[in-house]
C-alpha cells in the first residue's frame, strides 16, 4: 500500500471511529449530571403503563407533549393524544396501544377543549403547534382515537421564531375559545377561535414576549389565568383574557432558587379538586422530576417527585405532561398523569421515545393529603 493509500485508509478509520463515538454518545443512558441534580428528591412513583414508541429512530428526540381526551359516555374508551415533533400525532388507548397515527407535520405541543359551538352542534377541538407549517393545526376529536382536520385554513403564526409551546383556554366570562402559542425566542400569541362554516378559523387577539425560550402552557379556565414556562427563568402567571395585562407574575420557588428545580422548565398541567383548588404540576427537565404547586392563591410550592423503574421503566428528561382528575377504572381511581419519556428503555435496550401513564392516587399519597 503506498503513502497516499495509507493516508486515505487512516482517514477512513478515524472517520469511522468518530461516527461510532457520536452514535455511542446518543444511545448511552441519560446524563449523570441531570440524574444527580434530582437524586436527593425522595418522593418517587412508578408508571402503571406506557404507550407504544413513536415511529422514529431511537436516537431521535421526537415524542413531546400529550393531551388526554375523556369519553364522557364511557370513560374507559378515553384516549391519549401524543405529539411527534419529527412527524405528526398519535392516539393511544388506556393500555398504551397506538390507535392511529397522523403524519401531518412536525407537531410540538397539543391541547384540547370540549364543547366548541359549531353550527347546531358541539365539538371537541384539539390544537397543535405545527413546526412544519409555522402554524396552529386544529382537529375535531372523535371516538376511537380519531382526529379529523378542523382548520378552515392554515393558521400561520406571526412570530419570527419557530412555533413551539401551545395551550388552549375557554373563558368562563365570555365562553370564547383561545389558543396560546409561543416560540423559542419567547414570543407569545393568543388566538381566538371561531366557527367558519363546518370548520374552525382563528384571529390573533394579543401578543407579547418574555424574552427567552418558552414552551409549557397550562390555562386555568375557571380562574381566568394562564401559566407559561420560561425555560431558564421559571413559571409566570398571566391574565388569560385577551384584554388582560401582559405583565406576568413569577411563581415563587419555580426557579433554580428551589433546589428541587433544575432547568429547563417544560410541561405544565393542572389537577383540579374543585372550581378553585387543586394543583399545578411542572416538569423540571434538568432534574428528571416534577414540581407540585397549589393551584389556588400564590401557588405555594408543595414538593417534587420522580418516576423511577418499576414494571415499566422510569422517566428521564420529560418534555410535555397532561393530567385528568376523571377516574379511569381501577388503575387510575383518581385520574392519571401522562408524561413524555426522553429515554425509553426495553430492559437495558434504548428504544424510541414514548409516553408513560401514572396513577394520580400514587402522587397524592406522597404529600398531597
Amino acid at each position: 500500500m503506498n503513502c497516499t493509500c495509507n493516508r486515505i485508509f487512516l482517514a477512513s478509520v478515524i472517520l469511522a471511529l468518530v461516527v461510532v463515538s457520536i452514535v455511542g454518545c446518543e444511545i448511552n443512558r441519560p446524563s449523570e449530571g441531570s440524574r444527580k441534580a434530582g437524586e436527593h428528591i425522595a418522593n418517587t412513583v412508578v408508571a402503571v403503563a406506557e404507550t407504544d414508541p413513536v415511529p422514529q429512530n431511537k436516537n431521535e428526540d421526537s415524542a413531546d407533549d400529550p393531551a388526554i381526551w375523556i369519553d364522557t359516555t364511557d370513560v374507559m374508551n378515553s384516549f391519549i393524544i401524543g405529539t411527534d415533533k419529527k412527524g405528526g400525532l398519535a392516539t393511544y388507548d388506556l393500555d398504551g396501544k397506538q390507535l392511529n397515527y397522523y403524519a401531518d407535520g412536525n407537531m410540538n405541543n397539543c391541547d384540547l377543549r370540549y364543547g366548541f359551538p359549531l353550527g347546531d352542534k358541539k365539538v371537541d377541538v384539539l390544537a397543535a403547534s405545527n413546526r412544519s407549517t409555522h402554524s396552529v393545526s386544529l382537529y375535531f376529536v372523535k371516538k376511537g382515537g380519531v382526529l379529523e382536520a378542523a382548520d378552515a385554513r392554515v393558521i400561520t403564526s406571526e412570530m419570527q421564531d419557530d412555533v413551539y409551546g401551545l395551550g388552549m383556554y375557554r373563558s368562563a366570562k365570555t365562553g370564547n375559545y383561545y389558543v396560546f402559542l409561543n416560540s423559542k425566542a419567547g414570543e407569545i400569541e393568543q388566538w381566538e377561535l371561531f366557527a367558519s362554516g363546518d370548520k374552525i378559523d382563528a384571529k390573533l387577539v394579543r401578543s407579547w414576549s418574555l424574552g427567552t425560550q418558552t414552551e409549557g402552557v397550562a390555562a386555568d379556565d375557571e380562574n381566568g389565568v394562564v401559566y407559561i414556562g420560561e425555560e431558564v427563568a421559571g413559571i409566570f402567571k398571566f391574565d388569560a383574557e385577551p384584554d388582560g395585562s401582559t405583565e406576568g407574575k413569577l411563581i415563587a420557588m419555580s426557579t433554580e432558587e428551589n433546589e428541587d428545580m433544575h432547568y429547563d422548565i417544560e410541561g405544565l398541567a393542572i389537577y383540579a379538586t374543585d372550581s378553585v383548588n387543586g394543583y399545578l404540576v411542572a416538569s423540571s427537565q434538568g432534574s428528571y422530576s416534577y414540581a407540585v404547586f397549589e393551584r389556588q392563591g400564590d401557588n405555594k410550592y408543595l414538593g417534587s417527585f420522580r418516576i423511577v423503574d418499576g414494571d415499566v421503566d422510569g422517566v428521564e428528561e420529560t418534555d410535555g405532561i397532561d393530567i385528568t382528575n376523571v377516574p379511569l377504572g381501577a388503575k387510575y381511581p383518581k385520574g392519571m398523569l401522562v408524561v413524555q419519556d426522553g429515554y425509553n428503555y426495553d430492559g437495558e435496550e434504548l428504544v424510541s421515545q414514548n409516553f408513560k401513564y401514572i396513577s394520580w392516587e400514587a402522587i397524592e399519597k406522597l404529600f398531597l393529603n
